[in-house]
């Protein structure tokens, strides 16, 4: 007998990579419908078992309806993670309980800045007055300001002067009839965002920028895996800290790259195992990001008014590293919903294979036995069993 499956995601490239994933299951048979709207998603059918959908096209009274039989690819309630504001609070009160946990170097220095307008920038500042002291000292101290729930990088900017600062609150608008992008950010309304201290140290290959982005599933109540294979996304262009202005020097996001004419996807986007480091160096990196992954977790996960696992979810997150000249992990930061485009067409494989062992360990389990599936490169990193909701 097949199962119904609702999928519908935006991006066509990672809508057949889902669907080509399901169909291969070897535990079960899938009817796929792929006609989904926001119209026919409303009152999802009982006989749906699976809803592998956008975040907003999710019938989250389905989902708790069917708590037993029907499964979905998203926990409504994350934001403790994926909001930057948010997940800073939470480390900041992890730590204050956990004050040897490896979070402790391993989060760049954060403070969380509010700011209505511009007007009120001297009153904001008194609120991080540790980075006003720093931009007003005669060392040279670097910050990056980031908004808490943009994405794709939009708003992001490097600065060492609190006239840089002032002045990206004091650009002016673009104009919005020319503006035909609709993942543009209206930053002119934004009102929550995070300072982090800039790390000024990063590992360079061949004398670029890079972080790591490593695809991470969270299932049920709760155990995470991160995904073996992960990516090392670059910078356009070589580092060089005398122009914070450029962000193609600084920001290694590709979804900002692939409009410049010189964008080269082999360059900007590698694996992380292929890079030019000792193999007992790379594995020396993913065994520290894995113990930070599992303190992130487990300090979101025990804030249930921001972070609810629940026992009929699972949840693929793009999860951000940088590593310093010393081989010091920092994490970034946690994305929902990550761009899997940007891995690009060479690299494809690896997102299709991604959905397939997400199929396997996540989505098979839930449906059959509930044994759980050993997959080679999904490596658990992460299980505590929640507090009921």
């Amino acid at each position: 007998m097949s199962l119904e499956a609702l999928v519908h995601l935006d991006e066509p490239y990672t809508h057949q990579a889902v669907v080509r994933a399901l169909k291969n299951s070897k535990r079960l048979d899938w009817n796929v419908v792929e006609e989904v709207t926001e119209t026919n998603a409303e009152g999802c059918p009982a006989n749906v078992k699976l809803q592998w959908l956008e975040y907003e096209l999710i019938d989250w009274h389905h989902v708790a309806k069917h708590d037993t039989d029907s499964l979905a690819n998203a926990y409504c309630i994350r934001k403790g993670l994926i909001r930057k504001s948010q997940l800073a609070y939470n480390m900041t009160k992890y730590l204050s309980k956990h004050p040897n946990s490896i979070l402790k170097e391993a989060i760049p220095e954060t403070w969380q800045f509010e700011l209505d307008h511009v007007d009120y920038f001297d009153e904001a500042m008194n609120e991080v007055f540790e980075v006003e002291r720093d931009l007003e000292s005669d060392e040279n101290h670097m910050f990056i300001i980031k908004p808490s729930m943009a994405n794709k990088a939009a708003g992001i900017k490097v600065f060492n002067s609190m006239d840089q600062l002032r002045a990206i609150f004091e650009e002016p608008e673009s104009d919005s009839e020319e503006e035909d992008d609709e993942d543009q950010e209206d930053l002119s309304q934004v009102r929550e965002w995070v300072i982090q201290r800039y790390i000024h140290n990063p590992l360079l290959v061949n004398k670029r920028k890079f972080h790591i982005r490593a695809y991470v599933m969270a299932k049920s109540n709760i155990q995470v895996y991160v995904y073996r294979d992960m990516l090392a996304l670059f910078a356009m262009k070589e580092y060089d800290t005398s122009n914070l202005d450029d962000n193609l020097i600084h920001l290694t996001n590709t979804c900002i790259q692939t409009e410049e004419e010189e964008y080269n996807e082999a360059s900007s986007v590698k694996l992380f195992w292929e890079l030019p480091l000792k193999e007992s160096e790379l594995n020396h990196i993913f065994e520290q990001m894995k113990k930070i992954l599992a303190d992130v977790y487990d300090a979101c996960a025990s804030e249930m008014t921001t972070f609810q696992a629940i026992p009929n979810a699972f949840e693929l997150f793009g999860i951000d590293f940088m590593i310093d000249e010393d081989l010091k992990v920092y994490f970034l930061e946690a994305n929902a919903f990550p761009d899997f485009k940007q891995t690009g067409g060479k690299l494809q494989h690896i997102i299709q294979e991604l959905f397939e062992s997400t199929s396997r360990v996540a989505i098979e389990p839930f449906f059959t036995d509930g044994k759980e599936v050993h997959d080679e490169k999904m490596i658990k990193v992460f299980e505590k069993e929640l507090l009921s909701l």
